[in-house]
């Protein structure tokens, strides 16, 4: 069974996620899920007692889901009946989309079944043991592919699709009904972070679609949705200040340019932080003082991607990070730190990571961490990623809101990646290069947030 993930982009209309289109034309990554299908208890207990270092959520090679340390020597399985070649008449089941709540404790994740009366697809919650779990949402029709839970992780927001298209919805870990919220695509977000209100950037530029928006939708009873008086530029999420006070969001300015500006919470504009010349994607340290971009370079010879540093306070002093054949970065959770991704060897023919799997390459990506106190910058691994990880990188702006591949000290990675004999494993690094390890056979791994 092989179900796939829809397009966040009409061609018609708007450009795919802006930063990573220069990327994707080197790599034509194809946005296809790997099958998917999975489980059932609802034994309650006690959260998990909190691990130092957190833990990581990963998918198995064998769909289902499980949790471990650092090490991968304390592991749990979080579901334990997926079946990936059902034999006749039996059920297929798969899981996807691990997604930490805030807190630490809880999981959100995807089953997909297939069964001789058809697909169906199912949201649950547990708690990081496996413990407690919830059936939150199912459908026949509507295939959620993008979790977010709210900061006080009590509401999971997701993003789907049926044949009428794409739309969000809202539901309670501990189930009920699920909520509507908007319909659109492309369809970014982020939480205010008192949980209360959602900023949405739905329809992408506005340049190419006059029917993009940037909104506010209220999260009360009225589920009052106030649009923003700005045209989005050629941006993917908005991303909500730690602090509550602003939103970065890109937006055209009376001349038609597109400009990074923070907006305040009536939706009007604070501060305007630089002229943009290309497609970008932005997001806020864990502190809410500096802001990374990267943006679209073409005054080359070649499209390049800088990735760019400023703070706030100051946003005339901006320190370039890196420039290059840039996929995606993620802030460490203490703010000093980022880890991105750039363009690694290639094969000859090799146009996609579907090559260089194949090929059994040793790296196709290179992971760097820039340290924003001493300003130095290392390379700590490469790798060849998986297809799961493959389909996060198109969409990295939206994932930096929800979930991360950090340890909660910022002191390792988590690398989902492709063995020398093909098979899918996640590996853990550390931030200075030290320890790189296989874990674990999986597909796709997160790190916990505490």
């Amino acid at each position: 069974m092989m179900i796939s993930r829809p397009d966040q982009d009409q061609p018609k209309v708007v450009k795919k996620g802006p930063v990573f289109m220069v990327a994707l034309a080197l790599l034509v990554i194809s946005l296809a899920c790997s099958t998917i299908i999975p489980f059932s208890t609802s034994e309650t207990s006690a959260p998990a007692p909190e691990a130092p270092l957190g833990l990581i959520a990963y998918v198995g090679n064998d769909g289902n889901i499980y949790t471990t340390d650092r090490d991968g020597k304390e592991s749990s399985a979080i579901t334990q009946d997926a079946k990936l070649n059902p034999a006749a008449g039996q059920v297929g089941r798969i899981y996807q989309y691990p997604t930490w709540a805030p807190d630490g404790q809880h999981l959100a994740f995807v089953r997909f079944s297939l069964s001789q009366s058809g697909p169906e697809v199912s949201l649950f919650s547990a708690l990081s043991n496996g413990k407690k779990s919830v059936n939150t949402f199912t459908s026949q029709n509507f295939q959620p592919f993008y979790l977010s839970w709210s900061p006080n992780s009590q509401t999971i927001a997701f993003l789907g699709s049926d044949a009428s298209g794409m739309a969000q919805y809202l539901v309670a870990a501990s189930g009920g009904e699920s909520k509507f919220i908007s319909s659109g695509q492309p369809y970014y977000w982020d939480w205010s972070p008192d949980g209360q209100t959602l900023i949405v950037h739905i329809g992408g530029d506005s340049s190419a679609n006059p029917n993009a928006r940037l909104a506010f939708v209220e999260l009360d009873n009225s589920s009052l949705t106030q649009e923003l008086d700005l045209k989005p530029g050629s941006f993917a999420a908005p991303a909500w200040s730690p602090a509550g006070d602003v939103i970065a969001l890109a937006a055209q300015n009376d001349a038609g340019d597109d400009e990074l500006m923070l907006a305040g919470q009536d939706g009007k504009v604070k501060q305007v932080l630089t002229r943009l010349s290309g497609p970008v994607d932005f997001a806020w340290s864990p502190q809410g003082i500096h802001l990374a971009y990267a943006i679209l370079d073409s005054s080359g010879s070649a499209p390049t991607i800088r990735l760019v540093v400023l703070d706030s306070t100051q946003p005339d002093v901006q320190n370039q990070v890196a420039q290059g054949e840039l996929l995606a970065f993620f802030w460490s959770p203490d703010g000093q730190k980022i880890a991105y991704f750039m363009l690694g060897s290639r094969g000859p023919s090799a146009t996609s990571f579907q090559t260089v799997a194949q090929t059994k390459q040793s790296a196709s990506l290179v992971v760097r961490v820039y340290d924003r106190i001493s300003g130095e910058t290392k390379e700590v691994a490469a790798f060849a990623p998986t297809f799961s990880f493959q389909q996060v990188l198109p969409f990295y702006s939206q994932y930096q809101r929800s979930a991360t591949i950090w340890s909660p000290d910022s002191q390792n990675l988590v690398l989902s990646g492709i063995d020398s004999t093909g098979e899918n494993v996640i590996y853990t690094v550390g931030a200075d290069g030290s320890q790189f390890q296989k874990i674990a056979d999986g597909d796709l791994a997160f790190w916990s947030w505490k």
